[in-house]
């Protein structure tokens, strides 16, 4: 017997908060620590830019490789797992002391939060045109 869908609204909402965990704090809580990290660990602001480039750099890699149908039927899992590496990410980043650490920290967590966008998106917007309620799409960017 299969599940049934959710509300269309529910899950227009819940694809809002699943961006918001995955675009505002996987991508974006990093602006606003980066002076404090910047003082206490002696960053440069050349090392700031290269830290922030690398999430960049995950990102663009991530939402190129999450297209082309490869993952048609695991979005749901693919999603998940991104959401879940966005959190062990974040925590990851207050314990990590090394320029190589957050290097791979932030590029890992851009990789995270493509992949959130990428697949809850689709699996929004797939469920919304099926039930007919295309003008939820806007719900679930914020």
């Amino acid at each position: 017997m299969k599940a049934a869908l959710p509300s269309p609204l529910r899950l227009a909402f819940a694809g809002m908060i699943a961006l918001a965990v995955a675009m505002g704090i996987g991508r974006f809580v990093y602006t606003p620590i980066l002076p404090g990290m910047m003082e206490e660990l002696g960053l440069s602001p050349a090392d700031a830019g290269w830290i922030a480039s690398a999430n960049y750099l995950g990102y663009l890699i991530g939402a190129f490789a999450a297209v082309g149908g490869w993952a048609q039927g695991r979005e749901r899992l693919l999603m998940l797992a991104g959401l879940a590496a966005t959190a062990v990410l974040t925590g990851l980043m207050g314990l990590a002391e090394t320029m190589a650490a957050f290097l791979v920290i932030r590029f890992l967590a851009g990789l995270a939060s493509a992949f959130v966008l990428v697949f809850m998106s689709s699996i929004v917007f797939g469920h919304l045109a099926a039930a007919g309620r295309n003008d939820l799409q806007a719900l679930h960017f914020g």
